[in-house]
């Protein structure tokens, strides 16, 4: 296990990710005063349906499950491409929510369905989880990050397998748009942070050292 914790950086990446955590923390905390509002023409076309909050939700085990099989399958190479991608990103969207605000408004116009459990559930998460700091979306681009290790590792995962994390990602992507969580281009931002970094990755000298 010390092996496994010391090879595959485990410490250095848990302090960074508290670190990154008591900045996002701090900024829901204590929101800017002046935040930039987020919408397109996609938006006004998508419409609101609760029952997405369940793959929404689904994404803290999607995680977990999937950070699991990249510590145990990935190759040296793979998974320090993996770790510069995600982090990096990550950083990026941080970055923004400092430098540049945003946020959602037509949470507001939704009506809770009180009587389903997908109606109190969608609105116990919107109640902890402020409409800020949306832009791209980290729901969506951890969510691509992953899915990436996910098939990376084809060979040496069952098929199904991989084709349930394939679904998955595809719903939990959804899922931010259906809820109103995200923006059509949050989701868009994070399709397109992903690619820049991935390419950005494979010329990346530290991801190729051995370690």
């Amino acid at each position: 296990m010390k092996e496994l914790i010391k090879r595959r950086q485990l410490i250095p990446i848990g302090v960074w990710f508290v670190l990154y955590m008591s900045l996002f923390v701090f900024q829901e905390i204590v929101p800017p005063k002046n935040v930039h509002l987020i919408r397109c023409v996609l938006d006004d076309l998508i419409p609101y349906m609760a029952v997405f909050v369940y793959p929404y939700v689904s994404w803290f085990p999607y995680v977990a499950v999937c950070a699991a099989l990249a510590i145990r399958n990935l190759d040296d190479t793979e998974y320090r491409r993996a770790v510069l991608i995600l982090t990096a990103g990550m950083n990026v969207f941080l970055l923004i929510s400092y430098v540049w605000p945003t946020g959602l408004d037509f949470r507001e116009s939704i009506a809770y369905d009180l009587t389903t459990l997908s109606g109190n559930l969608l609105k116990f998460v919107q109640t902890v989880d402020t409409p800020n700091s949306v832009f791209p979306s980290m729901h969506v681009y951890v969510t691509l990050v992953f899915q990436y290790t996910l098939e990376l590792q084809k060979k040496r995962l069952p098929a199904w397998g991989v084709w349930l994390g394939r679904v998955l990602a595809a719903l939990i992507v959804l899922s931010t748009m259906f809820t109103k969580q995200h923006s059509a281009a949050d989701v868009i931002g994070a399709f397109v942070l992903f690619a820049v970094l991935w390419a950005a990755s494979l010329k990346f000298s530290w991801t190729k050292r051995r370690i």
